[in-house]
């Protein structure tokens, strides 16, 4: 459960794997996919993610720990902009016991940006970042194990609720949410659906992207920095901009993102497609983590009012 109290078993990972001894460690607003820790040790302050194995989707955000982090540790080009991870002490990249993964890495003093508007600067720093890391040409054959398929999986899994085959054993507030938003949900899967075929049947050029840009994986040090790495894709470029072309200052993002990229151009129908995507896995991750995890009563209800928001967003956008 989230608000179990881990402090001992982390602690013991920490002496265990990497050889410190902490004297204060204190828990972090954490994250959708890890909780987080700040350490002090040795004189030292580092950031701990900490994975729980019981949790459901603890294996989809840690399949690709042997890919993502020694990118990162050897992509020179991002070096300042992304946290420096530090390995355990068998030189290894991250950790784990029986119960839990963790990963360690220097500490950022600043603060994330979640629910803030980009500032100018904030927004040419990330065109920045964004340019150089879709300009990795060279890392394409280390990145094929997580190149795009344009796979939807959660479609199935949504029309599998939303066809009432399991209604028995849903709880009355998720079928409430269902029912009431059923059409929506509907057309969203069939133009999800749709889209992903194009795609395939499309010669797209791909880079390497985050896939997950938002305020709450953008640090404000000294600098911009873009953390949480787990989904890291060898994918088209407008995997990285379907959540950006919106924003404020995007002119400030995209011209800053041209002087790296000077031939680059966004494409609508694969922008829509990212879109459309990141809306639907939402969704259905909101309701597996309910439907499938062991909640507390906070964390529940927190779930669900993601889960019963993001329907109703849907449903701005396709009514009826």
């Amino acid at each position: 459960m989230r608000n179990e109290n881990i402090l001992e078993p982390v602690c013991g990972i920490l002496r265990e794997f990497y050889g410190l001894s902490p004297a204060g460690i204190t828990e972090q607003k954490g994250g959708w996919s890890a909780r987080a820790f700040r350490v002090e040790a040795e004189g030292r302050r580092y950031f701990l993610k900490v994975y729980d194995k019981e949790e459901s989707s603890t294996a989809q955000w840690t399949a690709n720990l042997g890919i993502y982090l020694p990118f990162l540790a050897s992509a020179g080009e991002l070096e300042g902009w992304t946290p420096r991870t530090v390995p355990a002490s068998d030189g290894r990249l991250w950790a784990e016991d029986n119960r839990f993964l963790t990963i360690l890495a220097d500490y950022i003093e600043g603060r994330d940006l979640g629910g803030q508007i980009l500032s100018q600067e904030q927004a040419s720093q990330l065109g920045t970042i964004l340019g150089r890391l879709h300009s990795l040409k060279s890392f394409a054959q280390t990145l094929e194990p997580v190149r795009e398929a344009f796979a939807v999986p959660f479609c199935e899994n949504l029309r599998e609720l939303l066809d009432g085959r399991e209604y028995s054993t849903i709880p009355g507030d998720i079928r409430g949410i269902l029912q009431k938003y059923a059409g929506p949900l509907e057309r969203l899967t069939d133009l999800l659906d749709a889209s992903a075929a194009r795609q395939k049947a499309r010669e797209l050029p791909f880079v390497p992207c985050h896939t997950d840009i938002h305020g709450w994986n953008l640090m404000q040090g000294e600098h911009l920095y873009l953390i949480d790495w787990e989904g890291l894709r060898y994918a088209p470029m407008e995997a990285d901009f379907f959540a950006l072309t919106g924003l404020p200052q995007f002119p400030a993002l995209w011209e800053a993102y041209r002087r790296e990229r000077p031939e680059a151009a966004i494409d609508p129908d694969c922008l829509e497609f990212y879109q459309l995507r990141r809306r639907c896995e939402d969704i259905w991750e909101f309701a597996a983590r309910i439907l499938q995890d062991k909640l507390d009563e906070k964390t529940r209800q927190e779930s669900f009012a993601g889960f019963a928001g993001e329907c109703a967003a849907l449903a701005e956008i396709f009514p009826g």
